[in-house]
């Protein structure tokens, strides 16, 4: 997944800093503590413009992570592509995706289903959720014909697994070694890429 690059001009950079500011005060305040105010003294910019670019709080929070995680998945992409093979890169991927989500509070809120369009109101992963990992993915198993065709059942079992271990902890998450070992016995079979 990459980014979408943007004209620059005014209303882009306008939009940077409120992006910039959303996030700094996620980081600072946690999500319930980022408020128009709080985003408003972060990027310097008046309540009217933030309006004037974002209807309400609740889309700028959600196009801040949006982006972020944007940003996030094409680190995590570079990273895996260093790879030698489809399962390889897809456990490096999600051995990646666990260890930046741990590390940044706003990446973390990603799996925030407030955040996740759909998956609170209806309890399923959602296109949009699957979207986010569909370039990376295409990416890692450019070199395998039959785990391209097999795409999106690969995205969401890949999303299946590191919702599980972004959620919940124990041995097999408790360092990147323990993680890859153990998405290379479950994973990576899973995926019928063993």
């Amino acid at each position: 997944m990459t980014a979408t690059r943007r004209t620059r001009g005014p209303a882009a950079d306008t939009r940077d800093r409120l992006i910039n500011g959303t996030l700094q005060c996620l980081r600072e305040y946690g999500e319930a503590g980022t408020t128009v105010a709080a985003i408003s003294r972060a990027s310097g910019l008046s309540r009217p413009t933030i309006y004037a670019h974002f209807n309400t709080l609740e889309d700028l929070i959600h196009q801040a992570v949006e982006d972020a995680a944007l940003e996030l998945s094409d680190r995590i992409l570079r990273q895996a592509a260093r790879s030698t093979s489809a399962a390889e890169s897809i456990v490096e991927y999600v051995v990646a995706a666990h260890r930046e989500f741990k590390a940044d509070p706003v990446v973390a809120l990603v799996v925030h289903t407030s955040l996740l369009p759909g998956i609170a109101e209806t309890g399923t992963i959602t296109p949009h959720m699957l979207n986010l990992s569909r370039e990376p993915m295409r990416a890692a198993l450019a070199t395998n014909p039959e785990a391209l065709a097999r795409l999106d059942e690969i995205i969401e079992t890949m999303v299946r697994f590191l919702l599980s271990v972004l959620t919940y902890s124990s041995a097999h998450t408790r360092s990147d070694d323990a993680l890859r070992a153990y998405l290379h016995r479950t994973l990576v079979p899973a995926l019928g890429l063993g």
